[in-house]
């Protein structure tokens, strides 16, 4: 009856307790287990890699032409369109503003995760500061699409959860432009 009783058990076990192995972590609540945890190791590591290319891979202005660059941000992490729209406004930008080079998009999606750096403040700090000296700022022009949920105070939301970030405000913006002497904005 005992043997009976065991089999009946672990035939059962499944069924009414989790059997997940002890060494496979928990999905965070809402999490896509085909994508990788925003706050994993690996893609905690590749960031700055991914924005360091990216800010490498940037043309340097042209002397005595008015250079045109094209940073997108794809704020809410949460919904794919702002991904989307980013990059399709990047490639209209690129194909028909002559912005190929000089353009690139920090995207917050646990699609590119791996492949694109994050839409984040700091981000878009670093990004402005490498433009801003790569340009000649009396001629050139620094466009930013921002693509994400917004407030009537004027405040971008930032997620990518289960990371916090810092929501975009208006005066900020103003302030990462003028900090890095970027005069001609859109």
């Amino acid at each position: 009856a005992r043997k009976a009783l065991l089999d009946d058990a672990a035939r059962f076990a499944s069924a009414i307790a989790p059997n997940d192995s002890w060494w496979k972590e928990p999905l965070t609540q809402g999490a896509d287990p085909r994508f990788p945890n925003p706050a994993s190791e690996p893609v905690l590591a590749a960031q700055q890699h991914l924005l360091d290319e990216a800010l490498s891979n940037l043309d340097d202005e042209r002397p005595d032409v008015t250079d045109l660059y094209f940073v997108g941000f794809a704020g809410d992490a949460r919904e794919d369109v702002f991904r989307k729209d980013v990059l399709a406004a990047q490639r209209v930008m690129d194909e028909r503003w002559g912005t190929e080079g000089r353009s690139l998009a920090l995207i917050n999606n646990p699609r590119t995760l791996l492949e694109a750096p994050a839409a984040t403040v700091t981000n878009l700090r670093e990004t402005r500061n490498e433009i801003g000296a790569a340009i000649d700022a009396d001629q050139d022009v620094v466009m930013i699409y921002l693509a994400s949920h917004g407030s009537r105070r004027h405040v971008l939301e930032v997620a990518l959860p289960p990371l916090e970030l810092a929501p975009l405000t208006a005066p900020a913006l103003r302030g990462l432009l003028d900090a890095a002497g970027i005069k001609w904005r859109i």
